[in-house]
């Protein structure tokens, strides 16, 4: 009994290893132009609302690797749903999966993008927080699967299709613009940033700091902390930032969790004194900027970088349509108080 059952098993792994061989071979023989050069860049004109082409033959899944670990990835999964809806009715599925852990990096994405081969997913979108998810992203392209990146994408070049996403380096520029501004070039400015590991955050910082050093030299950067994304943490940090720093004239937050600083500000009766320069659309957010309590916020097209690597992967798989660059920036509106109205209502 105890030799056919282990027979059985035996037989069983055969079965997947050859399926999977299998899958992979297929994949691999799939003719796939090749994509635009990896640092071009534009902004398409159908962000957030790009069509499927026409229908594929044979069935087809596609991974959107994505985060809930905060409000701003709420939008994100409606993108990627949306266009699980739209891509049914074309022979294809699209799943949103959220690996195990809050890290953008290749410690969670990696083996998340090894795991859909194992799968074998026909195509992958990810997010791509450092250098060291470029050999999976490689791995899996090579054996014939496109992948694309989204909201987070490494500098290190890699065989990624194309990125959807804001450029980030220039939305910390803009965000260190318009603080001088709001600042009159002078003050002391604590920075809170996700995670110093993610190089989108750090694009965020460094471009944000650059500008200051370049431009408002007046501006002092009195504090560098990190909230790993959390709006609890970010209050608490507030607060210890204004405690050491009393004549504390701003913060400036790269990633998630700015409404904890706000809350912090507000609690501290600093509205006004202590200004709040931040990022994104979420509802908690968009709340404190109507009130005042945040100066202003900058958008990335949330939605659009759930929804439009899934169907441009299609497109890409199907009909071999190409994107017009490796990079397609999303909108990044900057919202305050005086047109929240624009962008935003309760």
């Amino acid at each position: 009994m105890k030799a056919k059952s282990l027979l059985s098993v035996l037989l069983l792994v055969l079965i997947s290893t050859m399926a999977f061989a299998n899958g992979q071979q297929e994949a691999a023989e799939r003719e796939l132009p090749a994509p635009p050069p990896f640092s071009s860049a534009a902004s398409a004109d159908d962000e957030g609302a790009v069509k499927p082409i026409k229908a594929s033959e044979e069935p087809l899944k596609i991974a959107v690797l994505g985060l809930e670990n905060n409000p701003f990835w709420i939008p994100v999964k409606e993108g990627a749903f949306k266009a699980a809806e739209e891509l049914k009715s074309f022979n294809c599925t699209v799943e949103w999966i959220v690996p195990s852990g809050t890290s953008h990096g290749a410690s969670v994405f990696g083996t998340a993008i090894e795991s859909a081969m194992i799968q074998e997913y026909d195509a992958i979108a990810t997010i791509a927080g450092d250098s060291g998810i470029v050999p999976y992203i490689n791995k899996a392209v090579d054996a014939g699967i496109p992948v694309a990146t989204f909201n987070s994408e490494t500098d290190t070049e890699n065989k990624r299709v194309f990125f959807v996403g804001a450029d980030l380096y220039q939305q910390g520029q803009r965000a260190g613009q318009y603080m001088a501004e709001a600042l009159g070039g002078q003050g002391k400015v604590g920075v809170i940033t996700g995670f110093f590991s993610v190089e989108a955050h750090e694009l965020r910082r460094l471009g944000f700091e650059d500008y200051l050093e370049e431009n408002a030299p007046g501006i002092e950067i009195v504090d560098r902390v990190e909230n790993q994304d959390q709006a609890d943490i970010a209050y608490s940090l507030s607060q210890d930032m204004m405690t050491a720093n009393t004549d504390l004239s701003a913060i400036y937050v790269t990633a998630g969790g700015p409404f904890g600083v706000a809350a912090a500000v507000e609690d501290a009766k600093k509205v006004g004194a202590v200004k709040i320069i931040c990022y994104d659309f979420v509802d908690e957010t968009m709340e404190y900027v109507q009130k005042g309590v945040i100066t202003g916020t900058i958008g990335q097209g949330p939605f659009a970088q759930g929804h439009d690597p899934a169907v441009r992967l299609f497109n890409y798989i199907v009909a071999g349509e190409v994107p017009e660059a490796g990079r397609l920036l999303t909108e990044a509106a900057f919202v305050t108080k005086d047109n929240i109205s624009k962008y935003w209502s309760k």
